[in-house]
């Protein structure tokens, strides 16, 4: 402390900014994201350009390239904000797995099943289908076995006593099931 109550503040040293190599070029350019950075080096060879983000994982140099900086910003700010977050290694896919995984979880969420739901169902139904294509199966199937169109029971007792009555039923046994579904009906009036 000194004299008159002032406190010392101890600061700690921000991380180096990357230098020149001797001989080489520094990173490009820098992607961070809160403390966390990720630099991205040109690399030149035989014409053609190439990115690459560098980063460490669980004590390994991990590098990845791609052909144009738009996309090595995109994953470098990805990989900084994993960093960030301490979840670095949790997510180990690769951008296309990625892109994947969210596109399957976009084309899943209108219907309310979610992705695990749907492989799960999906193996089961290729090992039934075998070497027969799905959609091929389910086409034949929805030809066959019609969609049910949607009816309420006092339409469904409507149709059956006319259905009856063109088979040639008797009038007593109409009579009979009238009284009977025209309470059932009643009794349930939904669909």
């Amino acid at each position: 402390m000194k004299a008159g109550g002032d406190k010392r503040v101890t600061t700690h040293a921000a991380a180096p900014v990357s230098r020149p190599r001797k001989g080489g070029k520094g990173p490009c350019a820098t992607v961070r994201f809160g403390s966390a950075s990720v630099p991205i080096y040109l690399s030149e060879s035989k014409g053609r350009k190439r990115y690459l983000i560098a980063h460490y994982r669980e004590g390994k140099r991990m590098r990845r390239a791609f052909t144009d900086l738009a996309a090595a910003r995109k994953e470098a700010m990805f990989v900084a904000q994993r960093i960030q977050s301490g979840l670095q290694h949790v997510t180990d896919l690769k951008p296309h797995e990625r892109d994947s995984f969210k596109k399957a979880v976009e084309m899943l969420d209108p219907m309310g099943i979610p992705l695990v739901a749907a492989v799960e169902d999906y193996v089961q139904a290729r090992k039934v289908a075998q070497s027969e294509s799905l959609v091929m199966m389910a086409a034949d199937y929805r030809r066959v076995c019609k969609p049910l169109s949607r009816a309420n029971v006092g339409q469904l007792v409507e149709k059956l006593l006319v259905s009856k009555s063109e088979d040639g039923a008797s009038k007593a046994y109409l009579a009979n099931l009238k009284t009977v579904l025209t309470r059932f009906a009643a009794a349930f009036p939904g669909d």
